[in-house]
Parts: C-alpha cells; structure tokens; sequence
C-alpha cells in the first residue's frame, strides 16, 4: 500500500517546505494541500496552485496535489490550465483533490456562492470541460447551465494520460456518485482531521460499496480506484490501530493528515514513515 500526506494551507510556509523535502525523502508517495483562501479566524492560507509549482521546482519524485479544490470557487478553464502548466513543471506529478466547497464566506468574499444543489451542478459541468480541455487537441465550444466558453483550448496538455488523475473528497451521496462517474479516486476526511462528521469504518465500507456499485452501473472499471481518507496525525499505536480498521473497510492508499504548524511536524512524518510507512 502506497502512503501520503495531506497538509493544511494555513501552516507555516517554511515548514510546508521542508516537510514536502522531507516527505520527498522518506518515501511519501504524495504531498497534498488544503485549497482555500479564507477560512473561519484566519486568512493566511497560501495559495495551492501557485504553491505545487514551486514545490514542482523542489522535489523529484513525490506526487502533488490538493485536498480539496472546491470547483465552484474558480473558474474551471483556468483551473484547467493551471493544472496542466503544473503537470508539465513537475513532469507527471500532479493529482487533482477535488470538492464541492462548503465554506460559504470564502465564496462570498473571494467568488460567488452557490447553493447546495447549484454547486454540485457546477462541479459536474466543471468536470466535463475540464476532462474534454485534458483530452481534446482542437479548439472547443463549451455550453453549460453555469459554464460557457468560446473556442477554448489548453496547450500544453498534461503530462499524464489520459489526465492528472482526480480524487474526490466529501461523504454525503451527491459526492459518492460524482466519485463513481469522474474521479480515480475517493477521499473523505477521518480521525482527527476536522470535527467528528466523517465515515467510520463500517460507514466507509458501505460508501465504498455505494461507489463500486455506481461504477459498474456506469461501466467503469473499478480495479485501479484509489480508496483513501485523511487520518490525522496520532502517536503510533494509536495511528495503527486507525489503519488497521480502516484497511478492514476498504482503503488502499493511505493518507496522513498534519495541521503542520511547527518543525515537529517535520519529525513526526519521518517518525510515521519509519514505524509505519514500511509495513503497509
């Protein structure tokens, strides 16, 4: 089983750094970022997409990405573009975390709120333009309910074929059905990461099942999807145990979770990868 490492936005900027070097290092297959730019008492959220390319800069090997983008906030032929410019830095190393957004003030202050179902219509309709912008050579035109666009194109295209793959975040069933048709993989949150509203491991395995279910509806295969979740940090026994019941239920890569405010974060992911990351 592969292991990665989700970070927050708002932590300290040189420890994001170092703990990206340090992940690159030890053996992370990943180094993911929270995705916003405004959140409850704080605004010092760094910028995801313009944070991965120059971590693309600093790294060699380890994948990078965001957990989660919520795809009502931008615009979906920037994001799009932005995406395929920082798979091409980073020679085939990004991944798409991807959401419906929640946070209703960030959107309010930084784009446009939608309601519930609005955003979920969104996030669909952002999918579809940006799979066909990965995909297509030509020029297009786009016309949606939310989005329309005019002889759009992105070149360079990404590095990864058939696209930088997708991970979709949430848990309610609108997010388990978007996860079935578009993404490669899902990813909630988990223990410790942020309050108590995420799957347990019973509740997971039968999201899963909802998942694998919906796939095969649609005629996806189902082999290769990434089930993980964001396990926050913990001292060792307590994080195995977290893995372990989880394993049970179904995951297959995990992700560990770090707020990554000080440079004990940067000792403690080593320490995770060395007492755990081996035996997976």
């Amino acid at each position: 089983m592969k292991f990665g490492l989700a970070v927050s936005g708002r932590g300290n900027l040189k420890v994001l750094e170092k703990m990206a070097l340090k992940a690159d290092e030890v053996g992370y297959d990943s180094f993911l970022v929270t995705d916003h730019f405004l959140l409850s008492g704080s605004n010092d959220n760094i910028d995801a997409w313009s944070f991965l390319p120059y971590l693309a800069g600093k790294t060699s090997r380890i994948r990078l990405g965001t957990c989660v983008t919520p795809l009502p906030f931008r615009q979906p032929a920037i994001l799009a573009k932005s995406i395929a410019s920082c798979d091409v830095l980073s020679n085939g190393r990004i991944t798409l975390g991807a959401g419906f957004g929640w946070y209703r003030p960030e959107f309010e202050a930084f784009s446009k709120w939608l309601e519930a179902a609005d955003r979920i219509a969104y996030s669909r309709e952002a999918l579809e333009l940006m799979l066909r912008l990965w995909h297509e050579k030509k020029p297009f035109d786009f016309h949606g309910r939310f989005i329309e666009a005019k002889g759009v194109a992105v070149e360079p295209r990404p590095v990864q074929i058939p696209h930088p793959p997708i991970l979709w975040g949430g848990h309610q069933p609108a997010s388990l059905r978007t996860a079935a048709r578009y993404a490669d993989g899902w990813m909630p949150i988990g223990p410790r990461w942020f309050g108590d509203e995420y799957p347990r491991p019973e509740e997971y395995a039968a999201m899963k099942r909802t998942i694998i279910e919906e796939m095969n509806r649609l005629g996806r295969p189902s082999s290769r999807f990434v089930f993980t979740n964001l396990i926050n940090m913990a001292e060792t026994k307590t994080l195995r145990a977290d893995i372990d019941q989880y394993v049970q239920s179904g995951i297959n890569y995990f992700t560990l979770g770090d707020k990554a405010k000080d440079e004990d974060s940067i000792r403690n992911i080593a320490r995770v990868a060395s007492d755990i990351g081996g035996s997976l």
